[in-house]
């Protein structure tokens, strides 16, 4: 069963290399496309119009799902000063409990998140921006970005099952 899980997590963490890695890529390539935009609109040859709510919507999706990566490189934003004044058993103890709230909360996102889908799906609902991308697009991610997240928090809670050693390196 060990070996299934480690098999999964590492199938996990490549998963959600590749998903920042089209995070950065949309991220360098409206690095490039706002100053090329901005020489189109000098020179008065137009403009690329739907370049603003593009970045707006791929910020959105890049948030979301950038967000599981972020909490398995540990970037995320954390306080540790309680646990690291605690002795490492108890520490371990708190940092699964931890995961535990996270991933019940991650889970009641993602229910949350599935049904505003099907809503937004059997509504036909559209923004209102000249790009308009059906709101269930949007939320089918939100949804898909927690089912993730719950996700990594079950792989951090097994991490945090490996050693108090692992907590003193910042592993989690």
């Amino acid at each position: 069963m060990a070996n299934f899980l480690d098999l999964a997590e590492a199938g996990f963490a490549r998963l959600t290399g590749f998903l920042i890695a089209l995070v950065a890529g949309s991220i360098g390539l409206f690095a490039v496309l706002i100053p090329v935009n901005l020489l189109v609109i000098k020179m008065q040859w137009g403009a690329i119009w739907w370049l603003n709510e593009a970045v707006e919507y791929a910020l959105y999706v890049g948030v979301f799902i950038g967000a599981p990566w972020v909490l398995r490189q540990g970037a995320h934003v954390r306080v540790d000063v309680f646990a690291a004044a605690l002795p490492a058993r108890l520490a371990v103890h708190l940092e699964r409990l931890l995961n535990v709230l996270g991933a019940a909360l991650c889970i009641v996102l993602f229910v949350y998140g599935t049904r505003a889908t099907v809503l937004e799906f059997e509504d036909a609902t559209l923004p209102d921006k000249d790009l308009r991308i059906d709101n269930w697009y949007m939320m089918a991610v939100f949804s898909f970005s927690f089912l993730l997240l719950a996700l990594e928090f079950g792989f951090r809670l097994r991490r945090a099952s490996d050693a108090p050693s692992d907590m003193a390196r910042g592993a989690f």
